[in-house]
């Protein structure tokens, strides 16, 4: 980081307009006053995070950047060389962007200039960026597009700011004591749902509190309304993606549904882990979309793993378990007669499976031999 910037002394309103310009980059060139008439330019240099950390009014060109004291903008920035660009007039042509002697050179978008190269900046409605070193930087010129102005966040109805993440609170507890209500014994409901709640209430502050430190941590904003949202969403579609699976495999008699539904469970994990990560992070969401594709491909790839070597098959189950209403059954019963002809081949494999030794047996059939 340390992005820090300091407007050289030469900047100012009260100074001469002919001040001589350092020899680097090209030949010497007298700084040109902003047009008469025009409102003057603005450079911001930008967090990590893509705020506003200091800004710095251009009066004159060119605007020389660079980690030297003589420069207009001065960058403590490692990765900075003492004169790394300077963006000068060249009247008609607009504004044009000139690489200094430096290893690292500027990013522009996805383009990399190298030392000694230029970039007309253009006439583009919205403001020019790019990157020197490890600092953002950012040009506003008088005929850049402003963004709308925000409405602040007291000005927003009570309504409108904890509304849904309200109502996702009281279907989440209420989807619990469902789950509870069907899997408890009636003397022993009330204890159960009083655990039930003391638990959810401790996980959801334990949880939301430790991602709420970190993006203080990095942030400086510690965002705990937006990791509760995150957390209540996504325990929610944890739930319905836990049960959809099993009800769909019973009404359409495919038992792969529910078979592989750990699936769609764990693609709701990588994206809580997404948008948790996006309030630590979100200057980079390529990225972090990239952290979240892998956690869900290293948790697919260890589920599957740990099923082949427990039930020697890549899906959960051995078997369809779950028993629904009757009336969700949406697949043909199957005759009788039909079904058993259908068992037929597993005949096959299962006397197959009845001659191998069970696991473990084998090392214990050797040391009983020895013995």
């Amino acid at each position: 980081m340390g992005e820090m910037t300091t407007p050289h002394p030469s900047s100012t309103a009260g100074d001469p307009p002919g001040e001589p310009a350092p020899a680097w980059g090209g030949p010497a060139l007298g700084p040109a006053p902003v047009p008469a008439g025009t409102s003057r330019a603005l450079l911001e240099v930008l967090d990590r995070d893509g705020h506003v950390r200091q800004t710095h009014v251009v009066q004159r060109w060119p605007l020389r950047i660079g980690r030297a004291i003589d420069n207009d903008v001065v960058l403590f920035d490692p990765h900075v060389a003492p004169h790394h660009l300077q963006v000068d007039d060249a009247g008609g042509a607009g504004l044009v962007l000139q690489v200094g002697d430096t290893f690292n050179g500027v990013l522009a978008g996805r383009r990399r200039l190298r030392s000694g190269e230029q970039l007309a900046l253009g006439s583009d409605a919205d403001p020019a960026e790019w990157t020197a070193g490890r600092t953002r930087l950012r040009l506003h010129l008088p005929g850049h597009t402003l963004a709308a102005e925000l409405p602040l966040a007291a000005t927003a109805t009570r309504a409108r700011r904890f509304g849904p993440t309200l109502l996702a609170f009281v279907a989440l507890l209420a989807a619990l004591s469902f789950n509870s209500w069907l899997e408890t014994d009636p003397d022993i409901l009330g204890r159960t749902l009083g655990g039930m709640l003391l638990a959810t209430g401790v996980g959801i502050a334990t949880w939301c509190g430790l991602w709420s430190l970190l993006s203080k941590t990095f942030t400086r904003q510690t965002y705990f309304g937006w990791h509760l949202k995150v957390f209540l969403f996504a325990s929610l579609a944890w739930l319905v993606c836990d049960a959809v699976p099993d009800l769909l495999g019973f009404a359409l008699s495919w038992p792969w549904i529910s078979d592989f539904g750990f699936a769609a469970t764990y693609a709701v994990g990588a994206a809580a882990l997404y948008f948790h990560l996006l309030a630590v992070e979100p200057a980079r969401p390529r990225l972090l979309r990239g952290v979240a594709g892998a956690a869900f491909l290293v948790a697919m790839v260890v589920a599957l793993w740990f099923n082949e070597q427990r039930i020697d098959r890549l899906g959960a189950e051995l078997y369809m378990n779950h028993l629904f209403p009757p009336a969700v059954r949406l697949a043909r019963p199957v005759a009788a007669d039909k079904f058993v002809d259908g068992l037929a081949p597993l005949q096959a494999v299962l006397d197959k499976r009845a001659k191998e030794p069970a696991r473990g047996d084998a090392s214990a059939g050797g040391s009983d031999a020895e013995e």
